[in-house]
């Protein structure tokens, strides 16, 4: 549980110059009853404490949260509290004694008698007794920055949990498509042993550190399902697979047997369904570049042939390229998977939420949401239409996908004229 409680200067200004602290700039507490929702069961406040704190908030005068001169302080009494609440008068007692000593959110001050009150002489000096939230507005900061850090850690566990996937899916298809043909394998044996152990859930990761773990496993196997897939294509004479057998406009999906016999759970074989596919017959008409009209086939075979991987990384924004370059490494050149991965980093960047995200792979598989999502980022800076909602683009391209005319080629043409206009 996150320590908050903190010690309270005791040194008060004279009553006739008062000075209180106030919460930060641009906060008013209504904004403050929400920071307590975002944080509340983080740092162990049960739900019936967090209403009775936000009971006693809501006496104070929302004006003396901001004024220097005003100590935000509750005079309402026990009962007044225990009836708004449904609760009694002995549980609200606890619960002012809990935010007092554990918590640190509140200095009591109150008579013998319980009583509170607040007291203005002739000479206009005041007198007060009651709950004062000083002490809540002095660990405001700090509970600021720890739910912002709670934000960083959900937004962080969203995007590994959808490398992990990305990830996970590249190994099942490397198993799919080579396992029957090499049975005997042992690093096929072993890459299929390493997949069916992973759990189907990532509920079973209770910790931040324990995903991060298994996204270094899939990590791991993914490029090893990479390496393998090299070899065997080798073998086989066929063409080294790499990032062009995922845009070309085709219906031939260059991974996926379907015919294939694989040994692991029945129960995600399902997923294959998901991993790169390309929209049928998509010849069409118009990308998010301008239409590209008057570009043959001829000159699109000749495009596809030269775009290599460090070609497409060329058409990337430079911020894209920073994640693609990370993921990299070491290695010569980018592979398929340092496309997805990076594409994925930019999400939040770019303001796309996960449903449009989710709905895109679904459509598209995971390469071709990435050249999506690398168009759609570069073109943010359009000379003529840029793009100011990228996850509303992102929907477009998904329908225009499923409604197979979704031009990617022509998209990545249009970049690659406006580098040699830019260069």
């Amino acid at each position: 549980m996150l320590q908050l409680k903190q010690s309270i200067n005791p040194n008060r200004q004279p009553a006739d110059s008062p000075s209180y602290p106030v919460l930060p700039e641009n906060m008013f507490r209504g904004q403050l009853e929400g920071l307590l929702l975002d944080v509340s069961q983080f740092i162990g406040m049960s739900d019936s404490l967090l209403k009775s704190l936000l009971a006693m908030l809501r006496e104070t005068r929302p004006s003396d949260w901001t004024d220097p001169n005003r100590e935000p302080m509750c005079f309402a009494m026990q009962q007044n509290i225990a009836f708004v609440l449904g609760k009694d008068a002995r549980s609200v007692r606890r619960d002012e004694e809990t935010l007092e000593k554990r918590f640190g959110f509140i200095s009591k001050n109150v008579a013998g008698n319980g009583s509170r009150c607040r007291i203005k002489f002739s000479d206009g000096v005041e007198f007060s007794q009651g709950l004062s939230f000083t002490p809540l507005i002095e660990l405001v900061p700090k509970l600021m920055a720890f739910r912002d850090q709670l934000q960083y850690e959900r937004q962080h566990s969203s995007r590994l949990k959808r490398k992990c996937s990305a990830l996970r899916r590249n190994v099942k298809i490397t198993l799919m498509e080579f396992q029957g043909e090499h049975p005997d394998n042992g690093d096929l044996k072993a890459l299929a042993a390493q997949f069916v152990s992973w759990p189907t859930r990532f509920s079973a990761f209770k910790t931040l550190e324990a995903l991060e773990v298994h996204y270094q496993d899939t990590l791991s196997a993914s490029q090893c399902a990479d390496d393998l897939r090299v070899l065997f294509q080798n073998m086989s004479g066929q063409a080294d697979s790499g990032v062009l057998p995922y845009i070309q406009d085709t219906t031939e999906n260059p991974y996926v047997n379907c015919n294939a016999s694989v040994n692991i759970r029945p129960d995600i074989k399902s997923e294959a369904s998901t991993y790169p596919r390309s929209s049928a017959n998509a010849e069409a008409s118009e990308g998010l570049e301008n239409k590209c009209e008057g570009v043959s086939r001829e000159h699109n075979s000749k495009f596809i042939e030269k775009l290599t991987p460090q070609r497409l990384f060329w058409l990337s924004s430079e911020e894209m390229r920073f994640y693609i370059t990370h993921h990299q490494g070491q290695r010569a050149t980018p592979t398929a998977m340092d496309f997805i991965q990076a594409s994925i980093d930019r999400l939040g960047e770019l303001g796309i939420n996960r449903s449009a995200y989710n709905a895109a792979q679904e459509q598209m598989g995971d390469m071709r949401t990435a050249l999506c999502i690398l168009i759609i980022d570069r073109n943010r800076f359009h000379p003529e239409t840029p793009i100011h909602n990228p996850g509303g683009v992102l929907r477009a391209m998904t329908k225009r996908d499923a409604a197979g005319v979704l031009n990617l080629i022509g998209s990545l043409i249009g970049l690659s004229e406006r580098n040699k206009h830019d260069g």
